[in-house]
């Protein structure tokens, strides 16, 4: 049995910083990582463009659609608990402050999924997948915050007359279905 060393990158960025080239580099926000803990973080040329990625613990849960292919969502888990230097645990105001930042700012995400060249996660091998989502909303218990993202749009059976374009509504998604009429 071999061990596969996989790491997801979120890069947060609010997308009305975004020029019309594409380009979210100059509009990003923070960078996170969710496998190397050490404060070297993971820098490499394949992600991010050489950027520095910060740890900060956290799973992706991928998309699900509808059977029209339309309100594709997923989420991010953070962690909820934390504990202070007398050892009771209590909120993660760190990991709260972020969510609710990104919501209330109407932030967006970029996540890249990537295989690593060995398990100690200096180099990326192979870019796995590419989601770009909308953070939507939050939602947190004792345990977990919770933030759910969103595609840009959610429903395209109408006739409005218009097509969609990446300047009209952003990042489009390419796992749906979009149908033309």
């Amino acid at each position: 049995m071999s061990a596969i060393a996989l790491v997801t990158f979120i890069e947060i960025y609010n997308p009305k910083d975004v020029p019309t080239s594409g380009d979210i580099s100059g509009a990003v926000q923070y960078r996170f990582q969710n496998s190397e803990p050490s404060s070297a973080g993971i820098t490499d040329s394949k992600v991010g463009g050489g950027a520095k990625f910060n740890f900060l613990s956290f799973l992706y849960q991928g998309a699900t659609r509808s059977k029209d292919g339309d309100n594709l969502e997923a989420a991010i888990i953070l962690a909820n608990e934390s504990e202070d230097r007398e050892g009771s645990m209590g909120t993660n105001k760190l990991s709260m402050s972020y969510a609710a930042e990104a919501v209330n700012s109407g932030w967006s995400i970029k996540v890249s999924t990537c295989k690593m060249t060995d398990l100690t996660f200096n180099a990326v091998e192979t870019v796995l997948a590419i989601d770009t989502w909308k953070i939507s909303s939050m939602g947190y218990n004792n345990t977990t915050i919770e933030i759910l993202l969103s595609s840009s749009i959610d429903a395209v059976g109408g006739n409005i007359g218009r097509f969609l374009t990446s300047s009209l509504v952003g990042n489009l998604p390419i796992t749906g279905r979009l149908a033309t009429r």
